[in-house]
C-alpha cells in the first residue's frame, strides 16, 4: 500500500523533472510507517495524507501550485487504478530549503524519518543536525493549535448534536490525542519521533510522576488514552462508526488544560489564567516585526492589488496580533465554548468579535447569517489559507 504510493509518486515525478530534481522524499506519518489504511466500499483508503517532498537541484526554476496541483491528482488517479484511495500533498523545494530548517517538530522527524524514495539518498542529510531539546516549546504549542483548528471541521456535526461521531470526526480526534502528546512530551524533554515511542514514553512518565501536580490533568488516565489510540493509528484496518460523542468531549477537556498550561510556560507564569486571557497576553508580547511578517504573507497570498480593500483592516489588525495568532485564538475560542456545552448555534456577544479579528472576515459565496457553524467556516478558510502552508 504504501510502496503503491511511493513508486507512482517517483515514477511520476522522475518522468516530468528528471533531470532537474535532486531527490523524491516521504515525509510524514507513512514515511515512519504508521500510516492508517482501512478498507471500505472503494477497496483501501488511506486516513489523512501522504505527504510527499520534490526536492529540485541549485538554481532550478521550482513548480508553480498550479502545476503541483495537476499533478497530484495524475498521482491520485494511478494510486487508485492500483486500488488504493490517497490524498497526496506535495511540496517544492530547493536544496537551501533544507540547509535553512530551523529547529522543529517537522525537521527533527524529517530528517530521522523522512524516506528518498527516488534521487540522492543523502538530500536529508542538509537538514542541520539538532537534538530534540533543541525543538522550542513555542513549535509544540503551535501543533496543538493546528490540531485545534482542524477541530472545525467538525463543528457542523457537533452543533447537530449527534451522539455519535462520523468517522471523519473520530479520526480527527484520534489526531488530536496523538499530538497532544507530542506537544506536551515536547514541554517536559520527552519527545520522540515516532507515535509508538511517545505513547511508551508518555506511560512511562506517568509511571514515574506519581501524585505530582504540576501536570495540566492526571497522567494514568491521559497516557492510557493515547497508548490505546496509537495502537489503533498504527494497526486499524477499519473506520470506527460508533465512537460516542463522548470521547471528543474527553479529547476537548484535555486540550483546553493542555492549551492553558503550555501558554502559561511559554509567558514564565506560575498560575494559568483563562484561555482567552493567555492567549491574549501572549499575542501582546510577539513582535512587531514578527506581526508584519504574518501579514505580508497574508497580502502576498490574497494578492496585493487583489485585496486593496482589505488594507486598512488589517493595518489595524498589526496591533492585536498576527495572522496566525488571530486564527488561533479564533479556532480556540470555539472549539472549547463548543466542548462546553453550547447548543445555541448562534454568535453570543462575546464571540461576535473573533470574525471582525480574522484576516478575512467573510468569503465569497459563504452565508452571511450571524451562526456558530458561519464562523467555524470562515475560522478554517483563513487556516486552510494563510496558515497550513507556511510559518509566517
Amino acid at each position: 500500500m504504501k510502496d503503491v504510493i511511493c513508486e507512482e509518486t517517483a515514477r511520476l515525478g522522475v518522468r516530468l523533472y528528471h533531470d532537474r530534481l535532486r531527490a523524491v522524499v516521504l515525509t510524514g506519518s507513512l514515511a515512519r510507517n504508521e500510516g492508517t489504511f482501512v478498507k471500505d466500499e472503494q477497496g483501501l483508503r488511506l486516513l489523512g495524507d501522504a505527504e510527499v517532498m520534490l526536492v529540485f537541484d541549485e538554481r532550478v526554476a521550482l513548480p508553480s501550485a498550479n502545476a503541483l496541483a495537476v499533478i497530484r491528482e495524475k498521482i491520485k488517479e494511478r494510486i487508485r487504478r492500483r486500488g488504493v484511495h490517497a490524498a497526496v500533498t506535495l511540496a517544492a523545494v530547493g536544496p537551501n530549503y533544507l540547509r535553512r530548517l530551523p529547529p522543529s517538530i517537522f525537521a527533527y522527524e524529517l530528517r530521522a524519518c523522512g524516506e528518498t524514495v527516488a534521487g540522492d539518498p543523502t538530500v536529508l542529510g542538509l537538514i542541520p543536525s539538532f537534538t530534540a531539546a533543541d525543538i522550542p516549546s513555542e513549535d509544540a504549542w503551535r501543533m496543538l493549535a493546528n490540531r485545534l483548528a482542524e477541530q472545525l471541521e467538525s463543528v457542523d456535526e457537533l452543533l447537530g448534536g449527534r451522539s455519535t461521531l462520523s468517522p471523519e470526526a473520530h479520526y480527527r480526534t484520534v489526531k488530536l490525542y496523538l499530538d497532544m502528546a507530542t506537544s506536551f512530551l515536547v514541554f517536559v524533554g520527552d519527545y520522540a519521533p515516532t507515535y509508538a515511542e511517545r505513547a511508551r514514553n508518555l506511560v512511562r512518565l506517568a509511571e514515574s510522576a506519581g501524585g505530582t501536580t504540576s501536570w495540566p490533568f492526571p497522567l494514568g488516565p491521559f497516557a492510557d488514552d493515547v497508548a490505546s489510540w496509537t495502537a489503533w493509528k498504527v494497526s486499524a484496518s477499519s473506520l470506527v462508526v460508533d465512537a460516542e460523542r463522548v470521547f471528543w468531549e474527553r479529547a476537548m477537556n484535555h486540550a483546553k488544560a493542555l492549551w492553558g498550561w503550555e501558554l502559561a510556560r511559554l509567558q514564565g507564569l506560575d498560575r494559568e489564567g483563562t484561555p482567552s486571557a493567555l492567549m491574549s497576553r501572549w499575542m501582546r508580547r510577539q513582535p512587531l516585526d514578527t506581526r508584519l511578517r504574518g501579514w505580508a504573507h497574508v497580502a502576498r497570498a490574497r494578492g496585493w492589488h487583489r485585496s486593496w480593500r482589505l488594507w486598512p483592516r488589517w493595518l489595524r489588525q498589526v496591533w492585536e496580533g498576527s495572522p496566525r495568532h488571530l486564527v488561533y485564538r479564533a479556532a480556540s475560542t470555539l472549539m472549547f465554548e463548543l466542548s462546553d456545552g453550547v447548543e445555541d448555534p448562534h454568535l453570543s456577544r462575546d464571540l461576535g468579535h473573533l470574525r471582525r479579528d480574522l484576516p478575512v472576515g467573510w468569503w465569497l459565496g459563504e452565508s452571511e447569517d450571524d451562526s456558530l457553524g458561519t464562523l467555524a467556516g470562515a475560522t478554517l478558510a483563513n487556516y486552510r489559507t494563510f496558515l497550513r502552508e507556511t510559518r509566517a
